[in-house]
């Protein structure tokens, strides 16, 4: 990166108080990460104040900054903005409207940060490719997922999350896809949307930004992406949803990886992915799709698989004290849970699922959590441990099912707990796990269980 103040202020539609010739190198949001030559955007939370930081950015080496108050002095220069947020967004439009670049962006109820490392990997099998950092898939991550480019870059992959509306019709306006990937339509986020019509119209906001004769890619198995609304939606794009009809054989492998042929656009490919499920499988299918629009061949999709690493915490599995675990502790909705389980339940050892809250439900919350409860009955998962304020309706929906279907095994207290907090079930951890379980964890972020994961190392 080499930006002028100049180029910045008009970027930003700012005003500088100082005029420089400084050249900018970089842009952080985070003090700690100020490197010599860089840009500091203060960031206002619910909590903290970015504007209260500029000072210790600047002794950290930051060369200029941004702010919206106007009460801030400073020994580097500041450039005044409305916002630093809105700022922030504009800027990294600036800054990829530089670059010659594809970018290829990816949303989803699920699944989205997996298929978009799938992607990347396929992709730099033939081009120069960035990624989205992380999960940094909102209106700060995304811009500084954006600010890695490089002259010699050719594709950037980018995550796009939401939790309203207009989120992503925002992010999609700044990073201009020349490919859009939808994963699936699910509750995640239902809390601020009265039915999933509402999610999926969030979620198709993703094309807002897209240039004049871009490519959608959707899940061809989910109904609502192949319904009329979506159809109203990309009517001026290439249309193309890959589905299970495309997927010619799948080989499981157990817990390390699933083996896959798919047939596509008169192309086929094999990939060996080293997740679980068939979620997984699709998921993989709507990358080779993203490999092939974008010219890669199949024998070089395939090595981008052979590359591919899972994300930690999303099925990635370990053995921990002479049990396989399941660690998918990093987010959870429904249809995940769900996947995971079906992996769990065709495990020859005894099951356990340690499940915890999935947040941002809403109005469908207790019924979700019901239902996963009840599905972890039918499918004859061993122990239940449900974890969390919203979890009771887990075992609540795990017991009554388990007594539905006279299933004296499961009817027996003892197959489901019920824990109010994790260091509740911590204290009592060691006399429910054995040598040989197989066990998954998993819940939404916000329950913290890369905590399980530590202490059962422990």
């Amino acid at each position: 990166m080499n930006l002028s103040l100049q180029e910045i202020t008009r970027a930003c539609g700012g005003q500088a108080k100082i005029q420089s010739d400084i050249q900018i190198t970089s842009i952080s949001t985070d003090t700690r990460k100020i490197t010599p030559g860089a840009l500091f955007i203060p960031i206002i939370g619910d909590s903290f104040d970015g504007h209260d930081f500029i000072a210790a950015a600047a002794a950290n080496g930051a060369a200029a900054a941004l702010t919206e108050r106007v009460d801030i002095n400073s020994d580097i220069p500041l450039i005044y903005v409305n916002s630093t947020r809105h700022a922030l967004m504009q800027l990294a439009h600036y800054y990829r409207k530089m670059h010659n670049i594809k970018v290829v962006a990816i949303t989803g109820s699920a699944g989205k940060t997996t298929t978009k490392d799938m992607i990347y990997h396929v992709l730099a099998r033939k081009y120069s490719t960035k990624k989205t950092l992380g999960n940094f898939n909102n209106d700060i991550g995304l811009p500084l997922s954006i600010f890695q480019l490089e002259p010699s870059d050719e594709v950037l992959v980018l995550e796009m999350g939401m939790n309203h509306a207009n989120e992503i019709h925002e992010l999609s306006k700044v990073g201009e896809p020349d490919i859009c990937v939808i994963t699936h339509i699910g509750d995640a986020h239902i809390e601020n949307f009265e039915n999933r019509e509402g999610i999926l119209h969030a979620k198709l906001e993703i094309v807002d930004g897209m240039k004049p004769g871009g490519s959608v890619i959707f899940n061809g198995d989910d109904p609502l992406l192949t319904g009329e609304i979506a159809a109203t939606k990309i009517k001026p794009f290439l249309q193309q949803f890959p589905n299970s009809q495309n997927i010619m054989h799948v080989e499981d492998k157990g817990l390390q990886e699933s083996a896959a042929l798919f047939s596509w656009r008169g192309q086929e490919i094999h990939i060996t992915v080293p997740l679980p499920g068939a979620h997984m499988v699709m998921n993989a299918l709507l990358a080779v799709a993203v490999g092939i629009e974008m010219g890669v061949q199949p024998a070089e999709i395939t090595k981008g698989f052979d590359d591919f690493i899972p994300p930690q915490g999303r099925l990635s599995v370990e053995e921990i004290a002479g049990m396989m675990v399941i660690n998918d502790a990093y987010n959870a909705n429904p249809a995940s849970v769900m996947e995971s389980l079906k992996i769990l339940c065709r495990q020859k050892a005894r099951t356990v699922a340690i499940l915890g809250d999935m947040n941002e439900l809403g109005h469908v919350s207790c019924e979700r959590h019901t239902e996963i409860g009840a599905f972890a009955a039918e499918i004859g998962i061993d122990l239940v441990v449900a974890i969390g304020p919203q979890s009771w309706y887990i075992h609540e929906g795990f017991c009554n099912a388990a007594a539905q279907h006279s299933h004296e095994r499961l009817a027996d207290s003892s197959s489901c707990l019920y824990f109010t907090t994790v260091d509740e079930f911590l204290t009592n951890s060691n006399r429910l796990l054995t040598p040989g379980d197989v066990v998954l964890v998993k819940a939404s972020r916000g329950m913290a269980f890369e905590r399980i994961i530590a202490a059962l190392h422990n």
